[in-house]
């Protein structure tokens, strides 16, 4: 960690803010080896949890910083989700789900330990400055780049940088220097969150419990914790409801409360907005300074995680001489999603934490009559309306192609398969793509271009990767998605999205087009 004196004057990239999605686009641009200056208004790592689920997309953008082997020590990967009535008995169940990106679907942990995992990886890496006690006083922006005064160690200093990224919370100072509304709305009610050390429910399950008297919630977190979220009801003051004594009696029914078990009791009110722009020129939003999202889907911290993936390669891109307006896809690609997101969580909270008697009965109707219908039942208990790892715009080849197969890849997120090597060893696609682009053959036709091919004439060089023409069949479902493109070449971004599929035949197109969306 530097000092405020050894702030660098000129870097390529200004990261605001330290959580974990500042924390993850800084060693992912660190990782691309540009020069990093990431500052934090706080004197310290906030020693407290605030996210406790990470999903297999943030896992995934993890690994990609290389810290894919830490992360696993860390997380506890969950068995599923349960929804109770006022009376106990379980109104809906949902499994772990599959692992197609190569990880568990959603997994516990401790926020704490994940971003001393990110600062670990920053620590190590030669490009990167990481400054706490720190923040950026103003900033104005040019054609080339960003200046902006740095406040740290009581002193002012100016660091210039091709671009700034902006993870600096619900209330960025950046997005309302920029103008950028924050539309939206606050849930009327407030919630407890109360989290908790030694709980006797070790279940890996989330519990949701639907009492239309008062909606609660019990989380797991890794190494015997639990964490509680109760509704607040109106008339009652968080003055009051966080009271040692209130606190006891709302889990009288649950375990008893010694006071060296409450590691952290704080009252939320949640909320639901996307930020108009996420941000232009030079100077773009990430995490929760362009979205919010109530906690009912687990997507928080996880939205933030896709913006950085999603934002940290075409930051490198643009650092090396690409146009700036690249950086308008990310807005392009992830706005969309982000909305859905919170609508989704939104939507959940409906379902499952309805709040009054009528509304309760309706709930129920509801799932006893889609108990004739299984399927059903389970897309709406088991939230499987969440969107899919997809784009429907943005800097993609061919994606409205009907040339392309029905079942196309190109703006979605490809799967994570282990794939059997020639020499008997076996590893997952993601440590075969490297950390940059990738050119996927599946065929001899493919694998012959691709092992003469040269790419002297593109604008950026992809890791050839030849996949074996059978899969393990253990691994076959998760294997199956790229054989839509089997017969052809498969662009990889360094987000693990489908960029572009194109035969051997068709080749010699693909670097102008690239170019044509690079240059300035």
């Amino acid at each position: 960690m530097a000092d405020a004196p050894s702030l660098p004057e000129h870097i390529d990239v200004l990261v605001v803010g330290a959580g974990p999605t500042g924390l993850t686009v800084a060693n992912l641009l660190a990782r691309s080896g540009l020069r990093t200056l990431i500052v934090d208004r706080n004197p310290a790592p906030l020693d407290l949890p605030r996210a406790v689920v990470i999903d297999d997309e943030g896992c995934r953008t993890i690994a990609a910083a290389g810290l894919g082997e830490g992360l696993r020590e860390i997380i506890r990967p969950a068995a599923g989700a349960r929804y109770l009535d006022d009376a106990g008995r379980i109104v809906g169940e949902v499994g772990p789900g599959g692992t197609e990106f190569g990880w568990p679907k959603r997994n516990y942990f401790h926020q704490p330990e994940l971003e001393a995992l990110l600062r670990r990886g920053l620590a190590t890496a030669p490009a990167a400055t990481l400054v706490d006690a720190a923040e950026v006083a103003e900033f104005r922006q040019d054609s080339k780049g960003v200046t902006a005064k740095v406040l740290a160690d009581g002193s002012a200093r100016t660091v210039r940088a091709d671009l700034m990224i902006a993870a600096d919370g619900a209330r960025s100072p950046t997005r309302q220097a920029l103008g950028i509304a924050f539309p939206g709305e606050a849930y009327p009610q407030d919630w407890i969150v109360l989290d908790l050390a030694r709980d006797p429910d070790d279940e890996p399950v989330s519990k949701f419990h639907c009492d239309p008297a008062r909606p609660w919630v019990s989380i797991p977190t890794p190494f015997g914790g639990r964490r509680y979220e109760f509704m607040l009801l109106p008339g009652e003051t968080r003055d009051e409801m966080l009271k040692p004594e209130t606190l006891a009696r709302l889990l009288a029914p649950v375990r008893p409360l010694p006071p060296e078990d409450v590691i952290r009791a704080v009252v939320y009110r949640f909320e639901a907005r996307v930020a108009a722009a996420w941000g232009e020129g030079r100077v773009w939003l990430a995490g929760d300074a362009a979205h919010l999202t109530p906690p009912f889907a687990g997507q928080g911290m996880n939205a933030g995680l896709r913006d950085a993936h999603n934002i940290a390669w075409k930051a490198a891109l643009v650092v090396g001489g690409a146009d700036p307006a690249l950086l308008r896809h990310y807005e392009t690609e992830r706005h969309a999603p982000a909305r859905a997101m919170v609508r989704l969580a939104v939507a959940m909270g409906e379902v499952v934490m309805p709040v009054g008697r009528q509304k309760s009965l309706l709930r129920d109707a509801l799932m006893a009559g889609l108990d004739r219908f299984p399927e059903a039942r389970d897309y709406v208990v088991g939230m499987r309306f969440k969107p899919p790892p997809c784009y429907e715009a943005g800097w993609f080849l061919g994606l409205e192609d009907p040339a392309q197969p029905p079942a196309s890849l190109i703006g979605r997120m490809l799967p994570n398969p282990t794939v059997e090597l020639r020499q008997g060893e076996a590893r997952p696609l993601d440590d075969l793509l490297g950390d940059g682009f990738a050119l996927i053959a599946q065929n001899d036709a493919c694998g012959a271009w691709l092992n003469r091919a040269d790419f002297a004439a593109w604008p950026f060089a992809p890791m050839p990767v030849s996949l074996p023409a059978e899969a393990s069949a253990a691994d076959l479902e998760r294997f199956r998605p790229l054989r839509a493109h089997r017969d052809q070449l498969l662009l990889v971004r360094p987000d693990r999205y489908a960029m572009a599929a194109f035969a051997p035949a068709a080749a010699s197109e693909i670097p102008a087009a690239l170019a044509r969306c690079l240059s300035p």
